[in-house]
């Protein structure tokens, strides 16, 4: 299992915390997501991500404003 570490995004209500954390949780890719202080720890199962969960973590990740070259290895084998 893969470890990612990124910056979280600034939640404006409980409700949209409960919907970024449904959304990511949905990926198929995702095993586990903790926040950790201003962090998320995001757990990505080993092997290759395919391109709809990539696609689907990237625009996570554009709608909460945070930062998506932390993404950019998880297409690649390893």
């Amino acid at each position: 299992m893969a470890l990612l570490v990124v910056r979280g995004p600034i939640f404006h209500s409980a409700g949209d915390e409960i919907a970024f954390f449904g959304w990511v949780r949905k990926i198929g890719a995702v095993q586990r997501v903790n926040n950790r202080g201003r962090d998320l720890e995001i757990h990505v199962r080993p092997g290759r991500v395919s391109a709809d969960e990539l696609r689907e973590l990237r625009a996570a990740f554009h709608r909460y404003a945070m930062d998506t070259s932390d993404l950019e290895g998880l297409g690649q084998e390893g």
